[in-house]
């Protein structure tokens, strides 16, 4: 019963929706018709170009995904634990961003140099790491023993993003090399994950206007304050998608209409 409420609810601000646009409609035969059709022809360019900079569409809950890759890749070599570092350009150095099995809970947000680490050699270098622990302070930290570690840089088209790691293997005193071109799969895989959180983060910056260093993709493009709602609807949808994906008719429904609406009003898209 309650869930018919809220969809009678809103059916109801759909219409008044529609009601405001047919109010809008009325006034839309005006001068200002081809300034706006330039406009929209150029916001149209920058989603066209953010989209496939973001490669935006449903997606899981990011801690989620990089657990379940995390999980997978600690089992697939037989190890203890597992975990993600992103790089922070700002501070120079690893920061634990997800981990799970040994040492998991005490690691996250810890901040590992880039020298004096295997996690940091591999970040330097691009190639997997597999030895006994060379940063050992990291235990107090995680509440764990680590005696031996096995890590794969984060690389995304030449791009350092991170790294992943595994530690205490479960079968012998150190990873083999089998294990190393297995858990480079993962890694590749992760790599992507993690840039593309980070392309998000940077827009999100650029179109907030905290951030004015634009990536080679987004040269050119003008984050206006049409950009930002254009981007906070995708946002609101990828958000319906993932937990009220029952209502995604309705916003097919409401974007259908929208386009409708324009077309017989002459706007282009």
């Amino acid at each position: 019963m309650e869930y018919s409420q809220n969809i009678d609810e809103i059916n109801q601000q759909i219409q008044s929706l529609i009601n405001s646009l047919n109010n809008l409609k009325s006034n839309i035969n005006s001068p200002e018709k081809d300034s706006f059709s330039e406009s929209n022809n150029n916001l149209k360019k920058s989603m066209n170009a953010i989209s496939t900079y973001l490669a935006i569409g449903p997606k899981i809950e990011e801690d989620q995904l990089l657990n379940m890759i995390l999980g997978c890749a600690m089992y697939s070599v037989n190890a203890g634990g597992a975990g993600m570092t992103i790089y922070d350009s700002k501070k120079e150095k690893l920061i634990f961003r997800a981990a799970v099995g040994d040492g998991a809970e005490g690691i996250l947000g810890y901040e590992i140099p880039l020298e004096g680490s295997q996690h940091g050699l591999a970040f330097a270098t691009g190639d997997i790491q597999s030895s006994t622990p060379l940063h050992n302070t990291i235990e107090e930290k995680a509440k764990a023993k680590f005696k031996n570690v096995l890590v794969a840089p984060l690389f995304v088209d030449n791009e350092g993003v991170g790294t992943m790691s595994a530690v205490n293997k479960l079968d012998g005193n150190h990873f083999s090399p089998e294990d190393m071109e297995a858990y480079k799969l993962f890694s590749d895989l992760a790599a992507l994950v993690v840039r593309q959180r980070l392309r998000e983060e940077v827009l999100k910056n650029l179109i907030a206007g905290k951030d004015k260093n634009i990536p080679l993709e987004l040269e050119g493009l003008n984050f206006s304050k049409e950009s930002k709602q254009l981007f906070d609807i995708i946002q609101d949808i990828m958000e319906i998608s993932r937990k009220q994906e029952a209502l995604l008719p309705f916003c097919k429904k409401l974007t259908n209409l929208l386009v409708e609406m324009s077309s017989q009003s002459g706007w282009t898209f």
